[in-house]
């Protein structure tokens, strides 16, 4: 081999060991260069794609990912409020039919889950004027401003206790130093002096969240009348069973003279206003046609308040329907009379429904009533594949109710 061919070969071993080690050519990316040699990746900054991506594609998701990874890094590590240099001070509460010590307790344990959240407490009690405490509590932004000015605080915490009955009702409002308005103001109730414990850290979390708290509660600050079901106004209820027949109207339900109607339904009375529920407990049937009701929902005004009221109102629900229609069918056979029968078609729809409803109630003052009502029912739906005049009717039923 000549000389020159040696100098060559040399130079291009030389150039494929460069090439090999340098983390350069992994970095760019696949299919930059097609050597054959083998390609080192670096251990730094190891791909975990495919081969074949576009170098723009994966550094596209590189980017990507490494934006989701610094907006959890943020999320994980932001506190629950920016604390200012100066920290927070709490003032003595003004306690109105609430003994000095239970607002003293309340304090200081408003201090301690505040400090448990994290927040900067400024201590009152100092070498410097004691804070005003009992009936002279601050209750008032602009006091509470210039007593955090004195001591170095950058926000105030102030409030009042006021009983009522049985229950402390605890009001409390933050106040920056330098603003005259507080950005802060929840009411929060304890059944009990023992609740007070929870109410505090409820208001600290509150205040640590910047906003007030009172309709949301953490595993540790559900209070004691959050557990008690709250009152609501009394309705006359009860069930009762209805049985009738619908008319259809026109030529629907596949020309039916009238089907039966059983259902059940769930009663409410609300003053002047009755709703009456019924789900699954529902049929109409006859000649072949079957109404089911998935559900109904309606709502009457009812006029009067005697033994016999009558009222008027409207309803809407989901139904089952299956129509049926019959065709008369002629063959004549050559040599033979005429042979005549009727072939049944059907088709079944899951469709809304609504309702007009008018009705008299009798016994309305006993506990158990009579119920006199009259229904326009209409489906919405047109049944084409059996002649598309509907299901619709007038529904008269008679029954009871407690």
């Amino acid at each position: 081999m000549s000389r020159a061919a040696l100098n060559a070969s040399g130079h291009s071993k030389k150039r494929n060991r460069a090439f090999r080690a340098s983390p350069a050519s992994t970095a760019a990316g696949p299919g930059s260069l097609d050597t054959g040699h083998e390609v080192l990746v670096s251990p730094v900054i190891g791909s975990p794609f495919r081969s074949g991506w576009d170098p723009q594609e994966e550094q596209m998701i590189r980017n990507a990912l490494a934006f989701a990874l610094a907006v959890l890094a943020t999320l994980g590590s932001i506190p629950a409020q920016a604390q200012s240099p100066g920290g927070t001070l709490v003032l003595p509460f003004r306690a109105v039919g609430v003994s000095d010590a239970t607002a003293h307790v309340s304090r200081e344990l408003l201090m301690g889950s505040l400090g448990d959240l994290g927040i900067v407490i400024v201590g009152g009690d100092s070498s410097e004027a004691p804070l005003p405490q009992g009936d002279s509590a601050c209750d008032k932004a602009d006091c509470a401003a210039a007593i955090g000015r004195e001591r170095g605080a950058s926000r105030v915490v102030y409030g009042t206790f006021s009983q009522l009955g049985g229950k402390i009702i605890a009001r409390l409002s933050v106040v920056r130093v330098d603003e005259a308005a507080p950005y802060y103001r929840d009411q929060l109730t304890a059944t009990s002096e023992e609740d007070l414990d929870t109410v505090m850290r409820r208001f600290a979390e509150g205040i640590a969240s910047g906003r007030p708290n009172s309709d949301r509660a953490s595993v540790e600050s559900v209070t004691q009348a959050e557990t008690i079901t709250p009152l609501r106004r009394a309705t006359r209820r009860g069930a009762g069973i209805r049985a009738g027949f619908l008319f259809p109207t026109g030529n629907s339900f596949g020309g039916a003279d009238r089907l039966t109607n059983l259902h059940g339904v769930y009663r409410y009375e609300l003053g002047n206003v009755q709703i009456e529920t019924s789900t699954i407990v529902g049929f109409s049937w006859g000649d072949g046609n079957f109404d089911w009701t998935l559900v109904d929902v309606s709502a009457a005004r009812l006029f009067g308040t005697q033994d016999f009221t009558t009222y008027l109102g409207a309803g809407l629900g989901v139904h089952s329907v299956t129509v049926e229609r019959r065709q008369t069918v002629t063959y004549t056979y050559p040599g033979s009379p005429p042979y005549t029968y009727e072939q049944p078609y059907q088709q079944t729809e899951t469709a809304p429904t609504l309702d007009l409803v008018a009705g008299i109630m009798a016994l309305r003052t006993y506990d158990l009533s009579l119920n006199l009502e009259l229904r326009f029912h209409y489906v919405f739906a047109k049944f084409d594949e059996v002649g598309g005049d509907g299901a619709n009717g007038v529904r008269l039923t008679f029954g009871t109710s407690r």
